[in-house]
Parts: structure tokens; C-alpha cells; sequence
């Protein structure tokens, strides 16, 4: 995963191109952007955890900032802008017709993420065991730190649902990963992936 955050471009806001260019109002912009800028890496990364696709990742995250974009001067005034970002990918990346396309084999993206190192690795393949709306909690609520209200939000569940989606899901993950070898010390190591 390291090897890939490291190939992408040094400026987010090339992912939105005529978006961003196009600004009626220079302060929106440099909000806009300074908040892509701080939060594009770590919301793939994120994504990336969910969908187990690099290139469907970025693709979620640009069109949820693409989206943010368009309603900035209100989305600026929450409490927490990136959660509704974050929101809008990771519903996106839960839509039918994008696991329809993906079960096809018709997706734009169906490669696996790479990763050079074996724990890494080993995560991932652990992920990959775990049903996407599992895997989907477990990245909320131990990868992004969010809490089971949040989780619940973003996915239009009643907290109670999500709590045990994200027991059952850190339960599979442990049982997956003891069978793998090593587990992660504490979900710190989440960020480096």
C-alpha cells in the first residue's frame, strides 16, 4: 500500500481539474483545497480498505470531493466536512450497479492492492474473507475512528446493527489472521496502510 500512496501525484486537486479551476470565489477554493489536499490520501487509503481497489478507491473519493465541490459554500459550515465526504464514497462504493459491474468483471478497477509488505499483505488477504458490509464497519470504526452512530449514519443502519457488524467483523479479522501468522499490535498500523 506504501508503494502505492507513493506513486500518486504530489497535488489532489489534478484529480479534479476543471472543478477546482472553475471557483467563482477564491476563498472557497483555497478552503476547497486545503481540505482535499489534508484529506484525499487518507480517504483512498480508507476506501481502498473497503473496496480492495486501488483505482475504484480513487474513483469513489474524486467523485465524492467532485460532489462536495459543487455544494461547498454549505458543506464547509458542518461540524466535520470530510465526514460527509467520506460519506458520499463510501455509499457510493456500496451502490448496486458498482458491485454489479464488479461481479461482470466490467468494472473499470478489479486488480488487487499491492503491497510489498507481508503484514500488509496479510491484512489485506484477511479483509478480502470478510463480506463487504463487514469489512465496510470494521474500516469505519477502527481505520477512521468513527463511532458507531457515524457508522450507522454512513451506512443507514440503527447503531445496534452496526456494532455487531463491526464485532463480528474485528472477530473475523482475528480469526483470519491467526490462521495468516502475526496480527497488527493496535489499529495505529491501520494508518500506514
Amino acid at each position: 500500500m506504501d508503494q502505492w500512496m507513493a506513486a500518486q501525484p504530489e497535488s489532489a486537486t489534478e484529480y479534479l481539474g476543471a472543478a477546482v479551476a472553475t471557483a467563482p470565489e477564491p476563498n472557497l477554493r483555497a478552503e476547497f483545497g486545503a481540505n482535499l489536499e489534508a484529506n484525499y490520501p487518507r480517504l483512498v487509503a480508507q476506501l481502498c480498505m473497503i473496496t480492495l481497489s486501488p483505482g475504484e478507491a480513487q474513483d469513489l473519493v474524486q467523485e465524492a470531493f467532485a460532489r462536495a465541490w459543487q455544494r461547498w459554500g454549505d458543506i464547509r459550515e458542518l461540524p466535520d466536512p470530510t465526514h460527509w465526504v467520506r460519506q458520499m464514497a463510501v455509499r457510493g462504493s456500496n451502490s448496486r450497479w458498482r458491485r454489479l459491474l464488479s461481479k461482470l468483471g466490467r468494472g473499470k478497477h478489479t486488480g488487487e492492492v499491492p503491497s510489498d509488505d507481508p503484514q500488509h499483505a496479510a491484512v489485506l488477504d484477511a479483509l478480502r474473507q470478510i463480506p463487504p458490509y463487514r469489512r465496510r464497519a470494521l474500516v469505519l470504526g477502527d481505520v477512521a475512528q468513527l463511532s458507531l452512530e457515524e457508522i450507522a449514519d454512513i451506512e443507514g443502519i440503527a447503531p445496534g446493527v452496526a456494532e455487531a457488524r463491526l464485532t463480528h467483523a474485528r472477530r473475523e479479522l482475528n480469526e483470519f489472521m491467526a490462521m495468516q501468522g502475526p496480527v497488527p499490535a493496535s489499529p495505529s498500523h491501520w494508518e500506514d496502510m
